[in-house]
């Protein structure tokens, strides 16, 4: 018994240890999987060969997905899927100005320069720029000094810098450069038994720094703030005119210089304001082409520092003819501007919002249509009020009516006097074609059809010039909305009503305001301005009036592909297919795709819509090149952004837009040279995608792949941005909410059977924002490892959106406002990082700032929480109230901790302030009496412990 005692407690023992040793094996293997490290061990042109070797060692999980990338103009040179931890890529056929003088390696969010060898010319002065490797932002959350223990912790963005360490920030004393965390883009620091606490310490990473006062730090007395942060320098060196005039097709060098006092990291930015296709990131971006013709072209050189600061340059270029043509000489009359007397009465305001962020519109609508000219407003309008029965009150239409006309921003980025008060080309009557002022073709007649091109599209409508489609929301006026213009274009610009009043939301709403993105100068302005008045209906005076962004791009995108001789519009790979069909007649006539009458831009995109249409004829069997009619592609293929307002809903036997574009575009892919896969016959061949190992797709999405090179390939980005707001300023990207191509294209279930319904199932706030300040917001809005991208469930309900239901439709809790009211549009959640961006208007109009809706006084009176409450939007207390500062009105809110500490989701659990209680400017707490509290600057994290001690802030 004894024997068999001693097995079973050995064998249990065994058992034990290796369980204990595969589980420690396990750890150690999984910690090694995310510690993912990238090394380019050389890099190297073989003349004889004209190839290009780069040898590169990976370490971490696999597969190792890599981009080879030119560091000087930005070209991709090759991209790779591999298991292996050591590779040579290799680039053939290579020679001449094409041989890159330094390469860059991209690894997810890694990436590593070095200058390659045996380069012939060229590159005797080209220096190795390895900023790609440096991190882009950094920030300190906490600096605490506690029981002989400082403990520094923040968060950085972009890539691990190559060091990071801790520094005295008033003596530079070295403290430690030990980073005690290994939770990506995060930092800790410790530093035990000091001889005595920094009072203040400052994180240096890379080219980036940033500095912190210590809290409970001893002996500091009063400890000067970290001196403010300066903006950066900045000038344009080429070109030196101001303004210089090219002909169409023209190129311009540019390149600029910038420095910063602090010797932070810079961020370049070029806006060539619609002239070119294209917004480089690179302080020396070199020639760019302007592709549009007759235009003046506002271009903007932007710096932004390490901490938000910017400075701007600009230079002007004229693009066309030596005689310029005529165009309309004054700008319309606006009615009275926001904030002035005859605008309002100051006891009403309107809370206007566009409903998506960015409406798209074709540049032109033959010879197929995407979508037309079309943009929506929805507006609350309010008669202020305090609390209780005299609380603010939302107002419908028995009280009064809305109206909508043109305006503009005397800091327009796109040049001063841009407004936009029609769609009509100028001179009025002339066809887009033949224009001066190419505003669009959606209503001029068809050829000798006796038809608009807009009648065409819709059948059944027929919209006069300057007027919408006959929408859902429009059926009570039985037509479509008016631009202000329309009775008189370029003179007149009268208020014009809105659509309707919905009860469920509480707004009134202007669904399918017939915009384009040209302003009445001729001038590409994808941001104009209506100005939303409130009228009495008994009195017929103005109540409240407010300005608001009416976004639309006609970077609808097809030629970036389609265009003669590129990747989906390649004749020569099509051969093999028409040999087949002029031997047997067998199929259908393969393609002979069409060059562009010019390279002005809607030349160009006209011409890749007619090589789209010869494809569709070839594979599917239509005949719509014989036919010669515009051509709307919702008409069969079911558009939710047409569907959803009433317009067609395509054919439920056919796949819709969204699947036919996402999906099939996802599944393309390329060899590893990036020619496109095809069979013999030049038809690509589609991935599986399901089976996506070693696969390089023709538009690729994930880390580090910019947005140009996916998303803005088709969507408004490398004009037009479309997604411009916070989230864009984050670091954020398309794909981190929404997902893959393939995603996008439904070809992935949901948890519970269901298929992504595009313009439905969106991405949701609470699946990043928990509401939990001292949480860090998710950067990614579903689970990685999910190829649907579902959106994640809300952690709390505090940044939820109401259930089953988008943001943009999204009610709060507190007053049943649209979310959209406070917060700005999606894909430009306010603010935007440009002060003087149309999207900003709305916000600075209502409440002297830009950004979020944060100030009480927006809707209430002065002095409307004498008592306090948490019952403001997601559970806030009154903000910059002087009442709220007393402590017998916040203090009672405090010690009521029966469900929990209600002050800690915004200020945290040891009330010294997180992300959520920042003050948005400059602030000066002062209590009812005046006296002045505490002083912040824009940015700074409200702390408890500003006007008394910790210790009160916990007392019960």
């Amino acid at each position: 018994m004894i024997n068999n005692l001693s097995r079973l407690l050995f064998s249990q023992w065994f058992f034990i240890l290796i369980v204990s040793l595969a589980f420690n094996h396990l750890v150690a293997a999984n910690e090694d999987s995310q510690e993912r490290a990238l090394s380019i061990k050389s890099a190297r042109y073989d003349v004889e060969k004209q190839q290009l070797k780069v040898k590169v060692k990976m370490k971490g999980e696999t597969p190792f997905k890599l981009k080879l990338i030119n560091t000087i103009t930005g070209q991709l040179l090759l991209q790779k899927s591999t298991k292996k931890d050591k590779i040579t890529l290799k680039v053939k056929n290579i020679e001449g100005s094409s041989v890159p003088c330094s390469v860059t390696v991209q690894l997810g969010q890694l990436s590593q320069t070095v200058a390659v060898k045996n380069v012939t010319s060229g590159c005797s002065e080209v220096e190795v720029d390895e900023s790609s490797s440096t991190i882009t932002k950094l920030k300190i959350n906490d600096a605490k000094y506690e029981d002989d223990l400082l403990i520094v912790s923040g968060e950085f963005s972009g890539n691990m810098p190559k060091s990071i360490a801790l520094y005295d920030g008033i003596t530079e004393q070295l403290l430690t450069a030990r980073n005690r965390t290994r939770e990506d883009g995060h930092f800790i620091f410790k530093v035990y038994d000091l001889a005595r606490s920094p009072c203040r310490i400052r994180v240096k990473a890379d080219q980036s720094s940033a500095a912190k006062i210590v809290e409970h730090a001893e002996n500091c007395g009063t400890v000067s703030s970290p001196p403010e942060n300066q903006a950066p320098l900045c000038s344009i060196i080429s070109p030196s005119e101001t303004v210089l005039s090219i002909g169409l097709g023209g190129s311009v060098n540019f390149s600029g210089a910038a420095s910063d006092p602090e010797s932070g990291e810079l961020r370049y930015e070029w806006d060539f304001n619609g002239g070119a296709d294209s917004r480089p990131t690179t302080l020396a971006p070199g020639n760019i082409v302007f592709d549009v013709n007759n235009g003046h072209f506002l271009v903007h050189f932007t710096v932004t520092d390490d901490q938000g600061a910017r400075c701007t340059v600009d230079r002007t270029v004229i693009v066309g003819v030596d005689s310029p043509p005529s165009l309309p000489v004054e700008m319309v009359p606006q009615q009275p501007a926001p904030n002035t007397v005859q605008a309002g009465d100051g006891k009403h305001v309107i809370l206007p919002a566009n409903d998506l962020g960015m409406h798209c519109a074709d540049l032109g609508s033959y010879p197929l249509s995407i979508l037309p000219p079309f943009n929506t407003v929805n507006a609350h309008a309010i008669l202020k009020g305090t609390t209780g029965s005299n609380k603010p009150l939302i107002l419908d239409p028995r009280s009064v009516t809305l109206k909508y006309s043109a305006a503009s921003n005397i800091n327009d980025p796109a040049g001063p006097n841009s407004i936009n008060s029609t769609s009509q080309n100028f001179p009025i009557g002339v066809k887009q074609a033949d224009a001066s002022i190419k505003k669009s073709d959606f209503w001029d007649g068809f050829k000798e059809t006796g038809q608009s091109i807009a009648s065409l599209l819709f059948p059944g409508l027929n919209p006069s010039p300057d007027e919408g489609l006959a929408t859902a929301d429009n059926s009570e006026l039985g037509r479509g909305l008016y631009m202000p213009g329309i009775n008189d274009p370029y003179n007149a610009n009268e208020p014009q009503g809105f659509s309707k009043f919905i009860a469920e939301f509480g707004w009134f709403t202007a669904q399918g305001i017939p915009l384009t993105p040209v302003d009445d100068s001729g001038r590409l302005n994808s941001y104009p301005l209506m100005r939303i008045q409130a009228i009495d209906n008994n009195t017929g005076l103005t109540l409240a009036t407010t300005d608001v962004v009416t976004p639309v791009s006609g970077e609808v995108d097809c030629r970036d592909c389609h265009t003669a001789g590129k990747v989906g519009a390649d004749s020569e790979a099509r051969l093999k297919a028409r040999d087949v069909w002029l031997n047997t007649g067998v199929g259908n006539e393969p393609p002979v795709f069409v060059v562009a009458a010019s390279i002005d831009r809607l030349d160009v995109e006209t011409a890749a819509k007619k090589n789209i249409l010869m494809l569709h004829d070839f594979k599917h069997g239509t005949d719509f090149i014989a036919q010669d009619q515009p051509v709307l592609c919702a008409s069969c293929h079911k558009s939710n952004a047409l569907a959803s307002v009433g317009g067609p809903g395509g054919n439920p036997f056919l796949a819709d837009m969204s699947k036919v574009m996402h999906s099939f575009h996802g599944r393309l892919q390329t060899d590893s040279q990036g020619n496109l896969v095809r069979d013999i016959q030049g038809e690509p061949i589609l991935s599986d995608p399901k089976n996506q190992v070693d696969v390089i797709a023709l538009i690729p999405v994930g880390e580090n792949i910019p947005m140009e090179e996916n998303c803005f390939q088709c969507h408004p980005g490398k004009i037009t941005q479309c997604f411009r707001g916070a989230m864009y300023t984050a670091g954020q990207t398309c794909d981190t909410c929404h997902g893959d191509m393939l995603a996008m294209g439904g070809e992935f279930a949901y948890k519970d059977g269901s298929i992504r319904e595009p313009w439905l199932d969106e991405p949701a706030c609470g699946a990043c924002h928990s509401g939990v300040g001292s949480e860090a917001v998710a950067n990614i809005a579903f689970d990685p490892n999910d190829p649907s991208a579902e959106p994640l469930p809300a952690k709390t309900p505090r940044f939820a959106e109401n259930a089953n239901t988008l943001y943009r439709n999204s009610l709060d809790q507190h007053a049943n406002l649209g979310c959209e009211s406070c917060h700005g549009s999606p894909h430009a959640i306010w603010p935007n990082r440009n002060p003087d961006a149309n999207d900003n208007i709305t916000a600075t109009q209502l409440q002297g700032h830009a950004g979020t809706i944060s100030e009480c006084t927006v809707c209430h009176e002065d002095n409307s929480f004498p008592k306090g409450t948490l019952s403001g939007p997601h559970g806030m207390h009154p903000v910059n109230d002087s009442s709220w500062m007393d402590e017998d009105a916040h203090g009672h809110f405090a010690e009521d901790r029966r469900n929990g500490d209600r002050c800690a989701a915004c200020h945290g659990d040891d009330h010294l302030g997180t992300r959520l209680s920042k003050v948005p400017v400059d602030r000066v707490l002062k209590n009812r009496k005046g006296k002045v509290l505490a002083s912040l600057k824009a940015g700074e994290e409200v702390a408890c412990n500003l006007c008394h001690s910790l210790s009160k802030s916990f007392d019960d």
